[in-house]
């Protein structure tokens, strides 16, 4: 059910972003009184599952969830249409417009895009302000496990800042210590220290897709049947200790019970005040039927805003997103042959989305992936809008068009090196999924 559920996240959230980045063209070229002959959400290879002919344009819905296209009348794409090329230019091919209006027509699906990251995050900005976890609320520290031991970190640290810059934002503090680098401020006992963020640190970074830090907080018992109940844990027990080792985290209770087969933990809970320990004897398969809430309502604040500024957020957002993206390249670079695995395509970016509905996550994401691919889109890299633009642009600078010919093969090249990069990452995805 939970593949289902990610997976039919991901197919809106692409289907909203295509629609409106081809819709983007498809609006631009009818401006301008170009003939689109197809506007497919999805890839039609071989056969589509649904189309429709409506006044000269095919509309369709192709079976293959990787993008979609339009087909503009008089353009050299990824249709490889050179046959209609080779016949006179019309007056409603895209050919035979004047450059500064195929430049608008090609970027007009990136401008689309760009409006719609913009107009999520400023709407959720302005409804839902910004949740955030305060550092200077972890009374407790942040939660340690392996991957930040080994970094230096110890139970009751608090992350203050990265290379002397300090940040209220406990996620601003994971942001810039996996992009920037250096050291890691955190405050321990009162006095400061600074741990360096070396190779393998920016590995185990990279590993926790939902933040390096994490605050430790108060772990409850939400949902508990079989063996836990019949022990006698109870929902709404907090979780004290295990052993009478104090627990830091829901992943050493976890790493705990899994270790203990046939062997008995005492539970140290708090229920209604008191106090309490409770035998559980975990059976040979390690599962004893308990599931965790957290409650962060002491470590997080909200940021409310105001019309404006959530207009003004919603543009800065969209921004930061895209150079963020950027600058994370550098991450990858320097880590090198250990950077392939982190490369995501459509099946790592769908593993990412919560295996139940969340609507809030859905925006934010949706905003987020928009944001991205209106930068990829605008790369200069035949066979993408960049690359339309990038020649579009030469020939309104230099007063020359490139030939016919000269885009058909630039266009060819542009197909292979795609094709040669979708191939990389989906097997990326499949390598990553069986593997981890």
């Amino acid at each position: 059910m939970e593949i289902l559920i990610k997976a039919a996240q991901m197919i809106l959230i692409l289907s909203i972003i295509v629609v409106l980045h081809e819709g983007g063209h498809y609006a631009a070229a009818k401006f301008f009184k170009t003939k689109v002959e197809r506007f497919f959400l999805f890839f039609d290879v071989k056969f589509a599952l649904f189309k429709k002919q409506i006044g000269e344009t095919v509309y369709g819905i192709g079976w293959l969830p990787l993008g979609g296209y339009v087909k503009i009348a008089g353009m050299i794409d990824e249709s490889m249409d050179t046959e209609q090329m080779k016949q006179p230019a019309q007056p409603w091919e895209f050919r035979s417009k004047p450059a500064w209006q195929r430049l608008i027509i090609m970027l007009a699906g990136i401008i689309v895009n760009l409006l719609l990251a913009m107009i999520i995050f400023g709407v959720m900005s302005y409804t839902n302000g910004e949740q955030y976890v305060n550092v200077n609320k972890l009374n407790n520290g942040i939660v340690v496990d392996s991957a930040q031991a080994a970094m230096g970190l110890k139970p009751g640290d608090v992350p203050v800042g990265v290379n002397g810059v300090n940040y209220i934002k406990l996620n601003e503090i994971s942001k810039r210590a996996l992009i920037d680098g250096g050291e890691l401020n955190v405050k321990r006992n009162g006095e400061t220290i600074n741990l360096p963020i070396n190779e393998d640190a920016l590995v185990s970074m990279l590993e926790h897709k939902g933040g390096f830090f994490a605050p430790n907080v108060a772990i409850k018992v939400d949902t508990v049947f079989s063996v836990a109940a019949e022990a006698g844990l109870e929902k709404g027990d907090k979780i004290l200790a295990l052993n009478n080792e104090p627990i830091n985290g829901w992943k050493k209770i976890s790493e705990t019970i899994g270790a203990s087969a046939n062997s008995d933990i005492t539970f140290k809970v708090e229920r209604n005040g008191e106090a309490k320990e409770i035998v559980v004897h975990v059976p040979e398969e390690a599962k004893i039927g308990i599931g965790p809430s957290f409650d962060l309502s002491e470590v997080v604040d909200v940021e409310e805003f105001g019309l404006g500024e959530s207009i003004a957020r919603g543009v800065k957002l969209t921004f930061s997103t895209i150079t963020d993206q950027v600058q994370s390249f550098s991450v990858l670079w320097k880590l090198k042959g250990k950077a392939t695995k982190y490369v995501s395509g459509p099946i790592g970016i769908a593993e990412q989305l919560p295996p139940v509905w969340d609507w809030g996550f859905f925006w934010s994401f949706t905003a987020l992936l928009s944001a991205w691919l209106a930068f990829v889109n605008l790369l200069p890299i035949p066979g993408l809008d960049g690359g339309h633009a990038m020649f579009t642009l030469y020939e309104m600078v230099t007063g020359h068009k490139p030939g016919d010919k000269f885009m058909e093969v630039m266009q060819v090249i542009g197909f292979v090196f795609l094709m040669a990069l979708m191939v990389f990452i989906f097997g990326n995805d499949i390598v990553n999924l069986i593997y981890n």
